[in-house]
């Protein structure tokens, strides 16, 4: 990618699914989506407050192995990765487009 050149989706990520454990099992992931996605933060800055930064995230609106439409649910994780800061999300909502993409709200939850 040179300077010039502006990509609807620049970054790399992944989004996870926590499979919770029952009993002594423990939790696992299941990957919902790898691949290529876009972020910007939404926040408003309120003064000296310290505050948790709100993010839209954005996919390809695509098809699982089975032919399902791949939209995120509450609660999912999405790890991505800004020119080498790696950061995690937590998904808060989600919305699919015609345009042939996903919205996604998220709040960050490591720094």
């Amino acid at each position: 990618m040179t300077r010039e050149e502006i990509l609807e989706y620049p970054y790399d990520g992944v989004i996870k699914r926590i499979i919770e454990g029952h009993g002594d099992e423990d939790d696992t992931f299941v990957i919902v989506y790898q691949g290529k996605m876009d972020e910007h933060m939404v926040n408003d800055e309120i003064g000296n407050v310290l505050q948790t930064s709100t993010y839209i995230v954005s996919i390809p609106l695509t098809k699982d192995a089975d032919g399902k439409w791949i939209v995120p649910r509450k609660g999912d994780v999405i790890e991505i990765n800004v020119y080498g800061m790696e950061f995690s999300l937590t998904i808060d909502n989600c919305e699919p487009s015609q345009l042939g993409g996903v919205s996604i709200y998220a709040t960050r939850n490591s720094w």
